[in-house]
């Protein structure tokens, strides 16, 4: 029953998002995680956390999450006014699409978006996109950049370069009455070579919900 209940919290999210984002992980406010870049891989194909879990191809798409507990996704995609601008109002939404039960969309609940997935952004003080981030950390953002009328990007910087945002997958531990989120995996493309890189993230502190 205790188990049952925890699963209807929010999950709380390490979204470096990324800057990490995460990736939305959201872990309770009162333990936020620490993380640390432990090594990052190149590949010329992007690669599947899980094999067995669809990736979305959604209208817009800026960034997806991904974790252990089953292939349900939080996706993040751009909003665009009539003449194909970022929407200055919100240029960003997230949603569950919920591969474990029928594929189907669903809004996030209104305690995911307030202490989880849900996002914040605000104009860059160049005047050039906007700094993104999740509400659970709300210290941490990314950039999204406009890259033609109606395609918008996020990105974020990794020991001083920039690379492209594609996904996030969380590994947790799960031996314990709550998962604990251990290592965060940002997946993202060098502009500079055109390959995917792979950067491997530890996390510590913090338990995980959904």
């Amino acid at each position: 029953m205790l188990r049952m209940c925890l699963s209807r919290l929010p999950l709380p999210c390490v979204f470096m998002l990324v800057g990490l984002m995460v990736v939305a992980a959201a872990l309770p406010a009162q333990a936020r995680p620490g993380i640390r870049l432990t090594e990052s891989s190149v590949s010329y194909s992007l690669p599947r956390a899980r094999a067995e879990f669809p990736h979305p191809d959604e209208p817009r798409q800026l960034f997806f999450v991904q974790r252990t507990p089953n292939a349900n996704t939080v996706v993040y995609a751009a909003r665009f006014t009539a003449d194909g601008r970022l929407d200055p109002r919100r240029p960003v939404v997230a949603y569950w699409r919920r591969y474990a039960s029928q594929g189907q969309t669903m809004r996030l609940r209104w305690y995911e978006r307030l202490f989880g997935y849900g996002v914040w952004s605000r104009p860059n003080r160049n005047g050039s996109g906007y700094l993104v981030g999740v509400n659970a950390m709300r210290n941490t953002s990314v950039e999204l950049r406009q890259t033609g009328p109606f395609q918008a990007a996020l990105w974020t910087r990794v020991d001083n370069r920039d690379f492209q945002l594609v996904y996030g997958y969380l590994d947790l531990d799960e031996s314990g009455m709550l998962p604990r989120v251990e290592r965060l995996r940002l997946y993202t493309t060098d502009p500079e070579t055109g390959r995917y890189v792979t950067h491997f993230f530890a996390v510590s502190g913090g338990e995980y919900h959904e």
